[in-house]
């Protein structure tokens, strides 16, 4: 315990003036401290002790403490005549069981809590202005039982960026590969120590970003420079983080400000002033189309507390008057922490007012058909606690979410937890995140401004402006549905929805780009990256042969996101990282009378009459001796149920990742394109390319390099069934083929192998039975699932 000489010349009644004083303004830490002094000095005085043991359970940090400190309060009489502001009160209230009840419910120790409650209850009246409270300790018990008792799937992990002090208020980017958070930690450089607070005698709180490694791990959290000499915590960020909301505080008022990203790190917070009607206090995060906002507010309009309203902006630019998220959402407690999703339809958000296992607990709510707010959604255990969770924050595929926590009683601190979702549909519509990187792209053929419209019904959707530090345009777009991306400039006169200007110029001078972007139903959540000329310059098809302007179709992108797979035992966290890299873009080609233009290559795509069985054993050793394993037999007619059955699970002595099981044998014959080293067989129309390990490949390309000029032959394959996909079978075969393309040209780019000096590659898309499909297939009794695969040969030329 810490003498203060400051208060040695204090007297009992000044003493217990200024502790109530403090308490009033919740400075409860330098209300604890003043408390613990006064009860040296009175330390039979179990009112002394009733008021520090309460500052403990408001700090919220010791829950230990805090239960040591009110059993000792409660080891005598209990008054239930309290006067909390007369120095000369003997006894504390009967109040003081509810809140030992309430840090046994912290400590999880239900019977405990439960008993003491009664406690309480054997001496109070009905009438008593604690009843409810004691009902609340009770209900919150008993959900916290039922909770634990039937956890969801999640799992949840403190992550590994956590210090010795407390992490709060984590903020993440829609691609989910940047977070931002409020750390009190000692700065690195020491620039912070001895700068404290006054209350809490701990360092004032800074704000820090983390990056997302390729290998899923976070980076070092890096100190943001805002200006700010007092608390700085971050509340919230535009979708792509390069603009923040951050509360100043100074301990006794705070205000909300803005700072934003440029070359040299972060502009200085300045005040953030949007319109009279929207406060520039409490909490303020915006929708992803950033034409609307969430405010966590206390009002005279509320409910009681900090609630919710929201407010949308109009066609002429204003902001109008925040409007209550209603009843459902809003209660006598604290609606805080909101975030929006990258759907724009999802919020989460925590609150104590709510039906909670105890302290704050995280919530999500969706718009309704009525344009009101749904009931709220409990996340359940192991999301929440019995102490106080707050602040989730989750990406745009709904697989990883992030949250602040006090859940830790050994430290109290707050922490960061991440929470693997584990295939739980946690927000409400399906977006992809698409980034445009136009680095590299002569500036003269680069536009400032790119807007995006509906196909259909020609509204603009957003209008996207490039990076403040770097050359990306960022889009959020729905899944299903096509649509213009173009100059903000673009000439009227291009009507055909295929047209592509690339580089062309306006009569000022300035570029003028136009494309279609076909995003598939089947989809999915997914975040993608694209370069600029792979949109706007599709000059050469993914065979390596010329494409025509005038014939080229929209860009597609098909491909459903592969899951995430949360941290092993040892604390390695292993992900199925399908999202930029191995996303299908496929720039379409036109299909004539069943055959490809400029996609089927001769001689390569060629398969032998029929089947040899000596040839076929071959081929399967060559696959097997790739993918460290053994390939089962099937033969060409196998029962359709069994091979729909085996097609749902891979065999248990499959080794390796290179091939899936049942393996048909037309994915196993002889090609004409060299040695094969991968092949995986598809069924109910995915790629399921997190099946496929690129290694075998990649090592046999660079060993082939070194011989000579290794030649790649890669097919993808599709059957000709009914298909209700806007580009046919001729595009899922595509899909599959360029997912693998596009994933098997980075790795080899990784190795430092270039195209057309190490290596060729030619790209086989085709629907099956045609006319090269040998007669061993053909012949009717074969199931069309036998035709859905993807295989990569290796040859020296």
């Amino acid at each position: 315990m810490r003498a203060d000489s400051t208060w040695s010349q204090y007297s009992s009644g000044e003493l217990f003036l200024e502790g109530n004083i403090l308490m009033e303004e919740e400075f409860w830490h330098e209300a604890e401290r003043v408390w613990a002094y006064a009860s040296k000095t009175r330390p039979k005085n179990r009112v002394v002790k009733f008021k520090r043991a309460v500052c403990l359970a408001n700090i919220g940090e010791d829950w230990p403490a805090a239960k040591a400190a009110f059993v000792e309060v409660v080891q005598g009489g209990l008054t239930l005549r309290y006067d909390p502001f007369n120095p000369n009160q003997k006894l504390p209230p009967i109040d003081a069981w509810l809140w030992l009840a309430s840090a046994e419910h912290r400590l999880m120790e239900f019977d405990a809590a439960k008993a003491h409650v009664n406690d309480f209850l054997a001496k109070a009246g009905e009438k008593h202005g604690s009843m409810e409270w004691a009902s609340k300790i009770l209900a919150e018990i008993r959900f916290a039982e039922k909770q634990l008792a039937s956890p969801t799937e999640s799992e949840v992990r403190a992550m590994d960026i956590n210090s010795d002090a407390n992490e709060t208020h984590p903020v993440l980017t829609v691609d989910g590969k940047t977070l931002f958070f409020s750390s009190n930690r000692p700065r690195s450089n020491g620039s912070n120590h001895g700068r404290v607070d006054p209350n809490t005698k701990a360092h004032y709180y800074d704000i820090y970003q983390s990056t997302l490694s390729s290998d899923s791990v976070w980076s070092e959290p890096q100190y943001l420079n805002v200006g700010l000499r007092n608390h700085a915590t971050v509340v919230g960020s535009d979708a792509f983080g390069e603009k923040l909301i951050v509360r100043d505080d100074d301990g006794w008022t705070h205000e909300l400000k803005t700072t934003k990203k440029w070359e040299r790190g972060w502009t200085v917070a300045e005040p953030m002033v949007l319109d009279k009607t929207i406060p520039n206090k409490g909490e303020v995060v915006f929708f992803p189309s950033r034409d609307r906002l969430i405010a966590s507010i206390k009002s005279r309009r509320g409910e009681g507390g900090f609630d919710l309203f929201e407010s949308a902006m109009s066609e002429d630019g204003r902001w109008g008057k925040l409007k209550s998220l209603g009843t459902r959402v809003n209660t006598w407690g604290d609606e805080i922490t909101p975030f929006v999703a990258a759907d724009g339809q999802t919020v989460f958000f925590s609150s104590n007012g709510l039906q909670s296992m105890g302290g704050f607990d995280i919530y999500r709510t969706t718009r309704n058909a009525a344009g009101g707010w749904t009931e709220p959604e409990h996340l359940g255990s192991p999301i929440n606690s019995v102490d106080d969770d707050m602040a989730f924050a989750i990406g745009a595929k709904g697989e990883v979410g992030y949250f602040a926590t006090r859940r830790d009683v050994s430290s109290g601190d707050l922490e960061l937890f991440e929470v693997f979702m584990e295939g739980n549909d946690i927000l409400e519509e399906e977006v992809v995140v698409l980034s445009l990187n136009a680095e590299g792209t002569e500036v003269d053929a680069q536009p400032d401004v790119l807007v995006v419209k509906d196909v259909e019904s020609g509204e603009v959707v957003q209008r996207v402006e490039k990076g403040r530090t770097e050359d990306v345009f960022n889009f959020i777009l729905p899944t299903g549905r096509d649509f213009v991306v173009e100059s903000e400039n673009a000439r009227e006169s291009a009507t055909d929805s295929t047209d592509v200007m690339a580089a062309e110029s306006t009569e000022d001078g300035s570029p003028s780009v136009r494309r279609v972007l076909s995003l598939s139903d089947e989809l999915g959540a997914e975040v993608i990256d694209v370069t600029f000329e792979e949109v706007f310059n599709p000059e050469e098809s993914s065979d390596g042969t010329e494409a025509e302007d005038a014939n080229v179709e929209p860009v597609a992108f098909v491909v459903k996101p592969q899951p995430v797979v949360p941290k092993d035992e040892s604390g390695t966290k292993e992900v199925a990282t399908e999202d930029a890299a191995s996303t299908a873009l496929n720039v379409n080609q036109n299909v004539a009378g069943g055959e490809t233009e400029a996609s089927t290559l001769g001689s390569n795509a060629q398969e032998t009459a029929s089947v040899e069985s000596a040839q076929q054993k071959e081929d399967e050793s060559d696959v097997a001796a790739a993918a460290g394993g053994d390939v089962e037999e099937t033969s060409a007619a196998e029962d359709k149920s069994d091979v729909n059955t085996k097609a749902k699970t891979e065999t248990s002595d499959m080794k390796g990742a290179s091939i899936s099981a049942p393996i048909a044998p037309i994915a196993l014959a002889n090609l004409g394109g060299g040695q094969m080293v991968l092949a995986v067989q598809l069924y109910s129309g995915q790629v399921h390319s997190g099946r496929l390990d690129l290694t075998p490949a990649v090592s046999r390309v660079v060993e082939a390099s070194k011989q000579g000029i290794a030649h790649i032959t890669l097919e993808g394959s599709a059957s000709d069934g009914p298909s209700s996909r806007a580009d046919g079978n001729m595009g899922l075969a595509s899909s599959r083929a360029m997912d693998v393309y596009l994933r098997l040209m980075k790795a080899l780019d990784k190795e430092g192998l270039v195209k057309n000096e190490d290596f060729t590659i030619s790209v086989v898309r085709r629907v099956q039975p045609d006319g090269q499909t040998p007669e061993a297939f053909i012949n009717g009794s074969v199931h069309p699932a036998s035709f859905q695969y993807v295989r990569v040969d290796v040859a020296v030329r």
